[in-house]
């Protein structure tokens, strides 16, 4: 419990690092651009492909079936469960959609693999990858519905190799025919991944911190509806898991797919609120809103039910 702690307190410190880096004018906003390209085109994947570079595991592939299955079943059950919750709190039309997308879908991406790194290595990052490859999935079909759900606006029609063709399931795509088929990989090119890897982590803590430090921190406060999403999303739902956890006997921290489960539910809500407002012309000071405090609320949080578990 202490040294799980550890690990995700270690990372979100680094996180606050970037905060600070952002709002003192060290790195630039500017660039926070290129650092993100940096990450999710270049270190990510090859993190996710170094993975995968070693001896043929059925475990691994079982436990790679079953967080498949739990992602389908838990982003669905998430739709629901977000809807009717929506509907009782009686959530303004308008912020409707972006409230549920907030809640459906979690900061996999910048946040989950290195915290599954750090915290179950090599295994824990690529079974994050396939239960990951879910989420985007959903993300660029159902997110795009409820983004615009009760607005009138036309959706573009959702294109196949958006979803499909990421960097990421490139990635995991090589790094599977390479495991699978055993395929040995030449030394140089695997010292060239292994440096390119070893960005992910601090890297992607730090491209979080220097985001939040472009919003202005007073206007992020003036939002109720913010705070009641954040304490479902944040404080609500992974209390039930681990009260769950514990009432089953389930030690989520032994088991990858569970893990990967919770921390999906644990973890803060995704840009992607954002993008897709922006995008399709929502709620986008809403959805900024929500990110940025569901984000700094995590701070706390995360480490706190990861201890717990």
């Amino acid at each position: 419990m202490q040294v799980v702690f550890t690990n995700v307190l270690i990372l979100f410190i680094l996180m606050f690092i970037g905060y600070i880096l952002g709002i003192r004018k060290v790195v630039s906003h500017k660039s926070i651009s290129d650092l993100t390209y940096l990450l999710v085109d270049v270190s990510i994947p090859c993190t996710i492909i170094m993975s995968l570079v070693r001896p043929f595991s059925e475990k691994l592939m079982m436990d790679t079936y079953t967080v498949i299955i739990i992602m389908v079943v838990y982003h669905v059950s998430m739709a629901a469960i977000s809807f009717f919750m929506a509907k009782l709190l009686k959530v303004d039309k308008k912020k409707f959609g972006s409230w549920m997308f907030a809640l459906v879908f979690s900061n996999n991406g910048f946040i989950g693999f290195p915290l599954m790194y750090s915290l179950f290595g090599n295994d824990g990052l690529f079974i994050m990858a396939m239960g990951n490859i879910v989420q985007n999935v959903l993300i660029f079909s159902l997110g795009i519905k409820l983004t615009t759900l009760y607005y009138d606006n036309d959706t573009d029609k959702i294109k196949l190799r958006n979803i499909i063709f990421t960097r990421q399931n490139i990635a995991t795509a090589i790094g599977l025919v390479i495991f699978i088929g055993q395929i040995p990989v030449p030394k140089p090119i695997t010292t060239i991944l292994g440096h390119l890897s070893s960005l992910t982590v601090p890297l992607s803590m730090l491209v979080v911190g220097l985001s939040m430090s472009k919003y202005r921190v007073k206007e992020m406060f003036t939002d109720t509806e913010a705070y009641r999403m954040t304490f479902v999303r944040m404080v609500l739902f992974p209390a039930i898991l681990v009260i769950a956890f514990r009432l089953l006997g389930i030690n989520a921290n032994k088991f990858l797919p569970v893990a990967i489960m919770f921390y999906t539910a644990a973890l803060p809500a995704p840009a992607f609120t954002t993008i897709f407002a922006e995008r399709y012309n929502t709620s986008v000071a809403f959805s900024s809103k929500c990110v940025f405090i569901s984000t700094l609320v995590s701070i706390i949080t995360v480490p706190l039910f990861a201890g717990l578990l």
